[in-house]
């Protein structure tokens, strides 16, 4: 909505011209602030959905900064974007993946940090988390595929027209 005063255009609504990630990012900061004033805990699902990746690595390393988080606030988000996945950004004890039981769909959650620190399996301050993620390392990566799905979904509706 244009704001107007005696005709006058006095503003226009973000709304309007922002994007949903810059809306989102407003909406954001009071929550964070307010965390790393009071130094507590934030927990965020999705922290990066309509985000940057950009912007997320910088609200985490917000967390990481002693200068901004003086009263020791925590930052606690899941995403399913392994872009995060960086030894630089976030600590191997730091990271935590869960993992879906395909028969009694019961969750498990594990850090990266509980594989051992040599052998095949090892990880180290030094490796490329998001490789080895997509390499099925550390588990909790399913193989998906909806080909076949998609095919049925597709033949089926052929079938109906």
């Amino acid at each position: 909505m244009l704001r107007t005063c005696g005709g006058e255009l006095l503003g226009i609504d973000a709304d309007l011209i922002e994007s949903l990630g810059t809306l989102r990012l407003i909406s954001l900061l009071p929550g964070i602030v307010t965390a790393l004033r009071r130094g507590s805990a934030l927990a965020m699902d999705e922290l990066d959905a309509s985000l940057h990746p950009t912007v997320v690595m910088n609200l985490i390393s917000a967390f990481h900064n002693d200068e901004v988080n003086r009263n020791g606030a925590q930052l606690i988000f899941n995403t399913h974007n392994p872009i995060y996945l960086n030894n630089k950004l976030i600590r191997r004890d730091e990271i935590k993946f869960v993992e879906r039981d395909k028969d009694d769909k019961s969750s498990s959650l594990y850090a990266l940090s509980d594989f051992r620190a040599n052998g095949s399996a090892s990880v180290r301050k030094t490796s490329d988390y998001m490789r080895n993620y997509f390499i099925n390392r550390y588990g909790a990566i399913e193989d998906i595929d909806f080909t076949d799905t998609l095919i049925d979904i597709l033949t089926k509706e052929a079938n109906i027209d």
